[in-house]
């Protein structure tokens, strides 16, 4: 079940690695590496492990729900509602 690791063979690549410089070992060490990669993979998101659905005061700590707390503006007509209706205004376009 447990696998035990032979100590003798990390201590013996101490030992070989120890003479040759940090960044010369860095390379080969990387290029015989079980875990090697050719670019460096990037972070989770934060929260990205929590499972389930956040709470409403939790999405709003984190920018998840933006509240406007000024009430939204009455859209304006382009023309006064008057006007439009007005025979004032049907003369004056014709």
């Amino acid at each position: 079940m447990y696998k035990f690791v032979n100590l003798d063979f990390f201590f013996f690549n101490l030992q070989y690695y120890a003479d040759i410089p940090e960044e010369e070992r860095e390379k080969k060490l990387a290029s015989c590496s079980r875990h090697r990669f050719r670019y460096i993979p990037p972070n989770t998101p934060e929260n990205f492990w929590e499972v389930g659905f956040p709470s409403t005061q939790t999405c709003v700590e984190r920018g998840y729900i933006k509240e406007d707390l000024a009430p939204c503006q009455r859209p304006k007509r382009r023309q006064p509602y008057a006007m439009m209706f007005s025979p004032k205004g049907k003369e004056q376009k014709t």
